[in-house]
């Protein structure tokens, strides 16, 4: 049986949500030291306990997480990872999520889970580039953080 929301899952929840890009469990765990979390076991049972509930998302490539957008993932989603700067976008995974249903179904395949991460460069850093010629140094900062701006109400 799982174990309930503590107080230490509502701290890494805001790490994450206060961080402009995806953060490491170690990263997360240096943030929280000076608030006396010292055990990395005690970040990566929140940051699993959080992950079941929907509140935060891992990003397998980057062994990352971040706060989830807040929208209905039962479509499925796809996380667009600017290489740039970090910052992750959700995008609905619908038709992708109908592509792969199909595909398993004709393979005789039983799937158990799936991340879809597409690595790129995000409009903001490409807008960044072209306006300084191609060598833009990256620094829109923290918002909108993860590639949307609106409230994370959980």
């Amino acid at each position: 049986m799982a174990r309930p929301k503590s107080a230490t899952d509502d701290a890494v929840y805001e790490v994450l949500h206060e961080a402009a890009t995806p953060l490491t469990a170690y990263q997360v765990l240096d943030q929280l030291r000076p608030h006396g979390v010292q055990s990395p076991p005690v970040v990566y049972r929140a940051l699993e306990r959080l992950e079941k509930a929907g509140r935060v998302h891992r990003l397998e490539g980057l062994n990352a997480y971040f706060a989830c957008c807040g929208r209905d993932h039962a479509a499925g989603t796809v996380f667009a990872v600017c290489t740039r700067c970090r910052r992750v976008e959700e995008w609905s995974g619908d038709g992708i999520d109908r592509l792969l249903e199909a595909e398993a179904e004709r393979s005789g395949f039983a799937v158990s889970g799936r991340t879809v991460e597409v690595r790129g460069i995000c409009a903001t850093c490409r807008g960044e580039a072209a306006a300084a010629g191609g060598h833009a140094p990256h620094g829109h900062g923290r918002e909108p953080a993860r590639g949307h701006d609106h409230d994370h109400d959980h």
